[in-house]
């Protein structure tokens, strides 16, 4: 799969990527009829994507997969991040619900039946959401002797911009992530992310409220092309906590903008004096997700270059055991 070349998908995908994120949403705003015939805690993140490699700019989709009482589930979560609504979003999740089915038939060759597919459109973005929600309203004209012969299927819609701040649901994860990419076309991004910032405190889990953290600032920097690195600083100092790890992460990013003068994002920003503050991160993550690392995991990612540290860095946000990390 290419690289998803927007920070909106990264942070996105970052984000929903995380079960207990994706969990929580899908709790709040699946249909209560569907909610009762399943169950969430077998949800499963697929690794599969079905966006083609022209669309990987525009779009990021995520399929989880959970048990429904008579068979698995498929539910897929589409993301639009531009801002203006895509008129062809129905013609896109065709597409996804096609080569969904011929995935699906190649991985059980003797099935006769292809699962349900719940398809889900997350959309932030500035205008109002007119996109043709049924797609037969994308077909005319349309005769009635030809209807049957017409898909017709609809999405639901998850419109972050539409919503008050109250209406945003869920946990303080859940909500946080909402409210990032919500505001993140504000016309005062700094004031936004420090509100964040003050969420980001109430998040019961050190190492992920740090992840969090890590991904939020580079967003917020990369995202908005209004705030600068030097401001981001000015704000951690303002913003001190007393959480040894937030504050080893905080004081070494200040730090660095002190000694090196960074001017780019935080993702870019990892270059060789970053490498070690990386390494030791990404070893306390690593304890607190699946226990002490042996010595040779030790020398492994002390040893790794920043590129190396940096794909182990995004796949410990999702992966099961610490092979899934290193392989």
């Amino acid at each position: 799969m290419n690289e998803i070349a927007t920070p909106h998908d990264t942070f996105f995908r970052e984000s929903f990527g995380r079960r207990e994120i994706a969990l929580d949403f899908l709790r709040h705003h699946l249909p209560a009829e569907l909610l009762a015939e399943i169950d969430l805690e077998t949800l499963e993140i697929s690794k599969d994507t079905y966006v083609s490699a022209d669309l990987r700019s525009a779009y990021s989709d995520l399929v989880y997969r959970v048990r429904h009482r008579d068979g698995p589930l498929t539910i897929y979560v589409l993301f639009e991040h531009k801002s203006s609504p895509e008129h062809w979003t129905a013609l896109q999740l065709l597409r996804y619900l096609v080569a969904e089915g011929d995935a699906y038939r190649k991985q059980h060759p003797k099935a006769r039946l292809l699962p349900p597919v719940y398809p889900l459109v997350i959309y932030h973005g500035k205008r109002r959401w007119r996109a043709p929600g049924n797609f037969q309203d994308l077909i005319a004209p349309l005769p009635a002797v030809l209807l049957p012969y017409v898909p017709r299927f609809t999405y639901a819609l998850h419109d972050i911009s539409a919503r008050t701040n109250a209406e945003i649901k869920g946990e303080v994860l859940t909500r946080l992530v909402q409210l990032a990419m919500r505001w993140i076309f504000s016309q005062e991004p700094l004031a936004r992310l420090s509100d964040l910032l003050t969420l980001i405190e109430q998040v019961e889990d050190r190492a992920t409220a740090l992840t969090i953290l890590e991904s939020l600032l580079r967003y917020y920097v990369q995202g908005t092309g209004r705030v600068e690195e030097h401001d981001v600083r000015a704000l951690l100092e303002k913003n001190p906590t007393g959480d040894p790890i937030m504050q080893t992460f905080i004081d070494r990013y200040i730090e660095q903008g002190r000694k090196e003068g960074i001017e780019q994002g935080i993702a870019r920003g990892r270059q060789e004096g970053w490498q070690e503050g990386e390494a030791a991160m990404l070893l306390r993550l690593i304890d607190r997700k699946f226990g002490p690392p042996s010595e040779p995991v030790r020398e492994r990612i002390t040893s790794a270059d920043p590129e190396t540290l940096l794909r182990w860095s995004d796949r410990i946000l999702t992966a099961d055991s610490l092979d899934a990390v290193l392989h």
